[in-house]
């Protein structure tokens, strides 16, 4: 493998882990979930269970009366980083929280890490793993 066709799987690996968040998390398309994702999927997140199956139940929990936005009609997660390497893609963000007591709302480094193989989505681990 030349270093040409490394770099063109490291492309082709982000357009994929963005195209999965942007269409099934942004866009609330959870069906869609199939076209990025394994079956035999690896959960890292606690709470999640394992396979694409587990996946789409969660995210039926999280987003419950989600209906497919129309692409274009939604804002898009802007990621501060998109880095690939090897199979591996991270994509990091900022996300507001609450905080403490008061409800304080606070800024934290948010990390989703997903491992693709043959074109699909076969692991993830994020910022809240076990």
């Amino acid at each position: 493998m030349t270093m040409q066709d490394d770099d063109d799987r490291r492309a082709a690996n982000k357009q994929l882990v963005l195209a999965m968040w942007h269409d099934v998390i942004d866009g609330r398309n959870i069906e869609a979930a199939a076209k990025y994702i394994a079956p035999d999927y690896i959960q890292h997140s606690p709470g999640v269970g394992q396979g694409l199956a587990a996946l789409i139940a969660f995210l039926r929990t999280e987003f419950p009366d989600a209906q497919p936005l129309e692409p274009g009609t939604y804002p898009l997660t802007r990621f501060e980083f998109v880095i690939a390497e090897g199979d591996l893609v991270q994509l990091m963000f900022r996300r507001t929280l609450p905080a403490g007591k008061d409800l304080t709302a606070v800024d934290v480094w948010w990390y989703d890490t997903y491992r693709v193989r043959d074109g699909k989505i076969v692991e993830h681990w994020d910022s809240a793993h076990a």
